[in-house]
């Protein structure tokens, strides 16, 4: 009888604990991520208004979740990144042009393959021209 009323108590708390620590490592994540893009964009904006010739260097750590990361028509910057239940995109809006390596002008997507792997990464902003910055890994 205590062995079945143990086995009644332990099992349900086993299970929302676990739940619980799967939902609290998704929102982690999805916290690094947010943090992860808004640094990029506010970098990019204030290189760009620092003028041509300009450049930083951004020391990130992408979580294991991101699954990729691309530019839509220079304005916006896209991270994939997987969850519980299914694939989710998280977008950061530019004021100013941004764009990536090999990328033709917008109209355009523009994977940056680098950025869609997890670990630590290296990533230069640089004011190119006076119409765009460009985001590059190192």
């Amino acid at each position: 009888m205590i062995v079945a009323l143990t086995f009644l108590i332990v099992v349900p708390t086993t299970y929302l604990f676990y739940s619980y620590s799967k939902e609290s490592s998704q929102e982690i994540s999805d916290a690094q991520v947010t943090k992860l893009g808004r640094g990029i964009i506010d970098a990019s904006e204030s290189i760009f208004y620092s003028g041509q010739g300009s450049k930083t260097v951004l020391e990130l750590n992408v979580p294991d979740r991101v699954q990729g990361a691309k530019i839509i028509d220079g304005r916006e910057l896209v991270f994939t990144v997987s969850s519980s239940v299914g694939d989710t995109e998280l977008v950061f809006f530019s004021s100013v042009l941004i764009t990536t390596t090999g990328c033709s002008p917008p109209p355009s997507v523009c994977q940056i393959p680098q950025l869609g792997s997890s670990g630590f990464k290296k990533v230069k902003v640089e004011a190119i021209t006076a119409n765009a910055v460009t985001i590059t890994t190192i």
